[in-house]
Formats: structure tokens, sequence, C-alpha cells
């Protein structure tokens, strides 16, 4: 069985057995009734990631329906009995589709999963000011902290969490590890920038059994800034001595960094470091795709329980979609075999995400399972129909740089 089909299997029964599962609701009495704006009814639109004004979307997604559509207030009102960790359940088992992939690409047999946070602007609501805070020179900004395991050669996220805005980024980091050994990944590669590093967080790190390699700042360890090409050094915590590797590196914009990895010099030679190191710019490429192509920012609730269910549901979808090209890319790649072309090709991005936002969600309305995984592959071969060149060489150009995070004064979301 393909991923595609997979996928959608998962996600419909995920859909019939909603109303029978315990941690669907935050009260015991939401969806007891056969009501028009059910739970399966609220989870489906979700998943269509409602990211236009919100009666509009209603409007239009029930006259497809050929139904009288329900107001926003009464589907907002709906919406607030549903548990936001039942919307994740989607996203967690596209994770587990890609987990399981034994064909997924590897880095000399390791899974490369890059993680970092991202800040996620929020409505000014007072709710959410209060349980995400606030961001900008006045603190008056609501944002809440993301943070994704993603996997840059495969494109799928592994884990999502979203948090308070003063809350650590290495704790998020912790609860990715902890779900990436529940999806027997714990042989994976971890990239993490310079905001990282600290003498816990590595050795928390090399204590789950992970492999990393890490970027650090200049003066944050006297030893690594005077290695010269690369040597082992020393940390220390609670009293306790453990060895990294330092390596000097020159990035492709031309700036000579520091990494630390528990890899040896077999595992991880010098001339290879770069070049791996940058294969972490997935994620923030990644995040980009989430707030412009999936609109992640452009919440369709003012409300905590509204911002945790859209963005599950954005992750949910984007996963699905990198399910979804992936096949796009196997069919361009199948048809181009015996064609001379001066590069590869692969399916369109944007065409993508299009095509899958305009009718997947009709796939999910199929209770035949044959007729869904027809769709499905027809849905992927109108994906691969314009397919672009894969041009080598070219280097993504950061617009803005990474704001500076001073972890001190973060707070712990780890019991």
């Amino acid at each position: 069985m393909d991923k595609t089909t997979m996928a959608t299997n998962m996600s419909v029964e995920l859909l019939q057995g909603c109303e029978k599962a315990p941690e669907l609701r935050l009260k015991k009495s939401a969806f007891t009734r056969n009501r028009k704006l059910g739970a399966v009814r609220i989870l489906h639109m979700l998943l269509h990631r409602l990211s236009g004004p919100l009666q509009l979307e209603l409007d239009a997604y029930y006259d497809t329906l050929e139904e009288t559509p329900v107001s926003k207030q009464a589907f907002s009102q709906a919406r607030a009995n549903l548990n936001p960790e039942f919307v994740r359940k989607f996203a967690d088992g596209i994770a587990e589709i890609h987990a399981q992939d034994p064909d997924a690409p590897t880095w000399n047999g390791m899974r490369l999963i890059a993680v970092d946070g991202t800040d996620i602007a929020l409505e000014n609501s007072a709710e959410l000011k209060k349980v995400f805070g606030c961001s900008g020179s006045k603190k008056d900004a609501a944002t809440a902290l993301g943070s994704l395991a993603y996997g840059p050669l495969d494109h799928a996220i592994y884990d999502c969490q979203i948090a308070p805005y003063a809350a650590d980024e290495r704790d998020l980091a912790k609860l990715h590890m902890s779900r990436l050994l529940e999806l027997g990944l714990g042989n994976s590669l971890l990239l993490f920038d310079r905001w990282y590093p600290s003498a816990e967080f590595l050795h928390h790190t090399m204590s789950m059994g992970f492999s990393f390699v890490m970027r650090v700042r200049s003066k944050w360890n006297l030893q690594a800034d005077a290695i010269k090409t690369e040597g082992w050094i020393t940390i220390s915590h609670l009293g306790k001595d453990f060895s990294v590797r330092a390596l000097k590196v020159t990035l492709p914009n031309g700036e000579t960094e520091t990494l630390l990895t528990n890899l040896d010099e077999i595992q991880l030679p010098l001339s290879q470091a770069a070049e791996l190191y940058f294969k972490r710019w997935g994620i923030e490429t990644a995040y980009d795709i989430l707030k412009s192509k999936f609109q992640l920012e452009n919440f369709s609730g003012k409300t905590a329980v509204s911002v945790r269910q859209d963005f599950y549901a954005t992750v949910y979808l984007a996963g699905f979609a990198a399910i979804c090209s992936a096949e796009a890319d196997r069919l361009i790649a199948e048809k181009d075999q015996n064609k001379i072309l001066k590069y590869a090709r692969k399916s369109n991005q944007n065409r993508s995400i299009s095509k899958l936002r305009s009718r997947f969600w009709h796939v999910l309305l199929q209770s035949d399972p044959l007729l869904r995984e027809s769709m499905m592959k027809q849905l992927c071969a109108d994906i691969a129909r314009r397919p672009v060149e894969i041009r080598p060489g070219r280097s993504p150009n950061r617009k803005r740089p990474r704001k500076k995070r001073f972890y001190a004064s973060k707070k712990s979301v780890l019991p």
C-alpha cells in the first residue's frame, strides 16, 4: 500500500471513529446529539484549513455540499468543545507513516532531522495574550512559540509543538526527542542552530542516544574557540565530564562557524561537515511554506483552543502535501527516465498545494476505499503535470535575520 493510500485511510478512520474517542471532547456533553455541526463535520472543516474570512469559507463549504450554511458564531461555539489534541492525532498519524517508510532517504544510514523554533503571530485577543504571552518592543503583540522536528531530506514533519512565547526552545526540543523515540527513530542525526547549546542540553541529547550536529556561538566555550580545524573538547555537567568534537567550517555564505558533534572523524569527516549542516536550512524553508503557502498565522479563531486546532490542522495538511508531492515526483521520474534532459524535474510546489487544498477534502467524504484510492491517484497525477526543473547550486536567500533568543529568561514547559 502506497503512502497516499495509507494517509487517506488513516484520516478517514480517525474521522469515522472520532465520536467514540474519549479524548475528543473538552466537555462531556458535547457532540452527543446528531447535529448539523457534529464532531465529524467540525473536524472535516478544520482539516480543510479555514484560512480565509470565516463566514465566506463556511458558505463555500456548505454550498459544495448543497446544504444551508451555518453561521460563524455557531461554528465557533461548536469547535470550542473539540479537544485540539484530537486534531493533533491527524498530524501524528502522518508522522507515523513517514517514520515507518523503509525507503526514506538517510544520511550515512541515519534519518536527518532538523529541530528549530519560530515565532507565531496571533490575533491580539485578551485570551491569547494571557495564554501565550506577547513579543515586540512594547510586549503587546500576542505571539506563540512553535517548534518542529523536520526531515530536510524527506520533507516530513515528525513532531510539532506550540507553546507560550516565553517557553524555552530546548524544552520543546526535548519533547521532540521523546516523540522521535516513540516513532522508533532513535537512530537519527539531529541538526540544531546556534541558540540550542548548553552543557545540560548536550548531555540530555547524548543520554537519549541521539547523534547531533550543532552550531555554537563564539565565546560560548573557550576550548571550542581555540580549535583551529577540528578536535575533541571536554564539557562538564553536574560534576561529570563528557567529550564532544568541535569543527571549524566555512558555510556557503563565506562565514566561518564552529560546529559541535558527537560523531567521530570516520562518521563525519571534516570535509562533509559544512554541507551536512547546511541541510538544516530545510526547516527554515518549511516554516516559510507553512506561513506563506498554508497561511499558518491566519487563524480562524481568537481563542487558545482554536489556535491549537488550526496549528495541528496546518501541520497535518503540510505533511499530507509532502506525501502527495513525493508520489508526484515518483511519477515524473518514471516518465522522464528515458528522456535526455538537462535538469531533473520535480512537481511544482504551488500546484501541489493548490490541488490538495481544493480537492482533498472531497476525498475524505468518500466512504468507499477503492474510490478514495482512485481519487488520490488522480490527484497525484494532476500534481505531476507541469513539473519544474531542479537547478543545482541554488542556495536559499535568507530574507530576515534570526531573532535572538535569551534562554536565561525562558520558562520551562516540561513537568
